[in-house]
């Protein structure tokens, strides 16, 4: 009597055809498959082997493998139809790679990160282009821009961790650099870097909803508690965009700025002029407009700037720079990196 038919049963007799069928230059006959390849010689009439024969020959067809007959009940797959074609990377999709892979080096996908680029190094260097070309490609990669990716957050890998096993964690969180640490419970969705900081979504248990966080402002250590898949993460997320409301607030307000005549080169590409400095007046300045593109982001670029720009309006904005400003001059660099999240 033949073993029962499962879904494993089939995946492999499927998988046993293919690889008899691609190591081969001839063409197999049936009676030659029903011998030799696991899976078929068990079955208990030539009816039978038939009917399951031609099954797995039409799935074989539908999932795309190239079976090819030679009109005589003879049947092969050629392997270089079969075959991917040859992994080569452009400089720009090696850096791509690289990237990730130093980014998994700070987290528990180090291991499975180094494997990953080791055999992708092995596959674009086999002959199929110039090795010595591929070869500076990941040098360039290694040397150059490692110091690119940086996830200096202790926070990052019990978070990562957290976020792959989906287990609730917990940790003290200061919404604004000052404000005293205080006590958050996150169902973790994901992580995302966005212009140089990186930022955890979730489902905040103890106020209700989503949330985002930015790892920069955890306090002391991240802790899992609970089992593992303890919940599901909303399948039509789109977690860059939550980051970029929260990190990059839509502020249809302007700012007024008096700007010294050729500084603040790059506020002044965005600006719009309203009126000129006038020509002879010493320590004249420039009015002009520009647009809010999140407030803290915005008084970032205008502390940059010095004592070249003063903010005229609106006061929030004027505020933020000094603080900002103030926070900078105490050298302190937990302060000096005001931002508003969480």
């Amino acid at each position: 009597m033949p073993p029962p038919t499962t879904t494993a049963a089939k995946a492999e007799r499927l998988l046993n055809l293919v690889i008899a069928l691609v190591n081969t230059t001839q063409f197999r006959s049936a009676a030659w498959i029903r011998r030799n390849v696991a899976g078929y010689f068990d079955t208990p009439s030539d009816e039978a082997f038939n009917r399951m024969f031609e099954r797995d020959k039409n799935e074989l067809r539908e999932i795309g493998l190239p079976l090819q007959s030679d009109g005589n009940d003879g049947y092969r797959i050629p392997p270089t139809e079969f075959s991917l074609p040859p992994l080569a990377f452009t400089p720009a999709e090696t850096a791509a790679v690289g990237l990730a892979a130093r980014l998994w080096s700070t987290t528990t996908l180090q291991s499975a990160g180094e494997q990953a680029v080791r055999k992708l190094r092995e596959a674009t260097l086999d002959g199929s282009q110039d090795p010595a070309a591929g070869d500076r490609d990941w040098q360039f990669v290694d040397s150059v821009l490692q110091p690119q990716v940086r996830t200096a957050d202790p926070a990052f890998a019990p978070l990562q961790a957290a976020t792959v096993s989906r287990r609730q964690v917990g940790f003290d969180y200061r919404k604004q650099p000052d404000d005293p640490p205080v006590k958050r419970r996150l169902q973790p969705w994901g992580l995302v870097s966005f212009r140089g900081k990186w930022y955890v979504i979730g489902n905040d248990l103890d106020r209700g909803g989503q949330r985002t966080f930015r790892l920069s402002r955890i306090v002391g250590a991240v802790s899992a508690t609970g089992r593992q898949g303890a919940y599901e993460v909303p399948a039509d997320m789109d977690l860059l965009e939550q980051v970029r409301r929260v990190a990059e607030p839509n502020d249809e307000r302007q700012g007024r700025l008096l700007i010294r005549p050729g500084r603040a080169v790059g506020l002044r590409r965005e600006a719009t002029l309203v009126a000129a400095a006038p020509v002879g007046v010493p320590d004249a300045s420039d009015e002009l407009l520009v647009p809010i593109v999140g407030l803290w982001d915005t008084a970032r670029r205008i502390a940059g700037a010095g004592d070249d720009v003063l903010v005229l309006e609106p006061a929030d904005l004027r505020d933020a720079v000094i603080r900002i400003l103030t926070a900078a001059s105490r050298l302190d660099p937990e302060l000096a990196e005001v931002n508003g999240h969480g």
